[in-house]
């Protein structure tokens, strides 16, 4: 091998030609270090990377070193622009996303055509929700849609599709195909009190008060009535006035007769009432004994007969009629009341037993109990009392 040396550069020759050949020059210590530095952060990297279970190349490197070459496809005549246009009901299909499309109709016309059965009344529903919103007032609101509105499937082509913020301003706008009919219906209830009203009696002792009628609150019920078509109110309200109960006053009667201490039975025997109609009344009991009148007695007015006997003597019907009363109350005790019609009732008071109810039809002499001695009875007896309108009159006067 030839040698030429020059001060610059040494080049060598090999035998086969006259390319010269570059010596390498021997690296600096400062290279070295270098290299050495490079090298060390290289080898430390790596080992990160395994630690934390990276690669240690970016994936697609890899991959791409990896992939085998690119194979050249043959030409089919079908453009790749048709696999990208694929449709999107199948990508969303795919995707779980798929909607039955339905159409929707308003007396036969075609609306427009939404993703699904559920959107489609879901936008009618909120219409006619935005048109009742549009009335104000108190009351009940009853709502319908007059308009006949359908859904079915919708057509193959999608020339008619749109979307619920499309369709609902149409919907609730001046050009609306809807008749939403509304009727907004207030009742007020109002309370009328009653009155006392007083009358004096001269068979009742002085300041002796009997309640002859109870009064009853009347009830009026006033209603008014609004109409309205999409939202907007149409002629005027009308307004109905309907008395459910009329009020009744309470009706007292107040005794003005003065007290006599000295006062025997029969001394004061009392007002004759007006006469019965058709009525006749029988002693109510068998033997007819009375052992105290009506009248006054030891400064109280005695409102009735008493007839003695002993404890489950049978308590006759003074006359026919209808049981209307079978109580247990204060001084009178078990007592039976008896109305004969035309405003004539009579009493039977102080009873140990009661055989008959509430609304059972008596005949005159039929036992409706049996004589004791309840209440303020000192011994047994019947209280027998006849009253006209709610005031006592004497038996006595009516008794056959």
């Amino acid at each position: 091998m030839k040698q030429n040396r020059t001060k610059e550069e040494i080049f060598e020759y090999d035998d086969l030609g006259d390319a010269p050949k570059r010596e390498r020059k021997p690296l600096s210590a400062a290279a070295i270090v270098s290299l050495a530095l490079c090298m060390i952060m290289l080898a430390a990297g790596t080992a990160a990377a395994f630690t934390r279970g990276l690669a240690p190349l970016p994936r697609r490197v890899v991959e791409a070193a990896d992939a085998p070459p690119p194979q050249q496809q043959e030409s089919t005549g079908e453009s790749e622009s048709e696999e990208e246009s694929a449709p999107a009901d199948e990508q969303d299909i795919a995707d779980g996303a798929h909607y039955d499309r339905t159409a929707i109709r308003i007396d036969g016309e075609l609306l427009g055509v939404l993703a699904s059965r559920e959107a489609a009344e879901n936008l009618i529903r909120e219409a006619v929700g935005y048109f009742e919103l549009q009335i104000l007032g108190s009351g009940t609101l009853t709502t319908t849609v007059e308009n006949e509105i359908t859904y079915e499937a919708a057509p193959e082509t999608r020339d008619h599709d749109t979307t619920y913020d499309a369709l609902f301003p149409y919907l609730t706008g001046k050009e609306t195909p809807l008749r939403i009919r509304s009727t907004l219906t207030e009742e007020i209830i109002t309370y009328d009190d009653y009155e006392s009203v007083t009358e004096k009696d001269d068979t009742l002792l002085e300041n002796m008060r009997i309640i002859v009628r109870y009064g009853v609150v009347g009830e009026t019920h006033t209603v008014t009535t609004r109409n309205f078509l999409n939202g907007k109110e149409e002629g005027k309200p009308e307004t109905v006035t309907l008395v459910a109960r009329e009020a009744v006053d309470a009706l007292v009667r107040i005794g003005t007769e003065e007290l006599d201490y000295d006062a025997e039975p029969g001394k004061k025997e009392g007002e004759r009432g007006r006469k019965p109609e058709g009525i006749i009344f029988l002693h109510p009991t068998a033997k007819k004994r009375i052992g105290s009148n009506f009248g006054q007695r030891e400064g109280i007015l005695h409102l009735g007969l008493d007839y003695t006997g002993d404890v489950g003597t049978e308590v006759l019907a003074s006359a026919p009629g209808t049981v209307v009363s079978v109580i247990e109350r204060g001084g009178y005790g078990l007592f039976v009341e008896i109305d004969h019609g035309d405003g004539f009732v009579t009493r039977y008071a102080h009873l140990s037993e009661a055989t008959v109810a509430i609304g059972d039809t008596v005949e005159a002499g039929a036992v409706i109990g049996k004589m004791g001695q309840s209440g303020n009875a000192e011994e047994p007896h019947l209280h027998f009392e006849l009253r006209i309108d709610g005031v006592a009159y004497n038996p006595r006067y009516y008794l056959n």
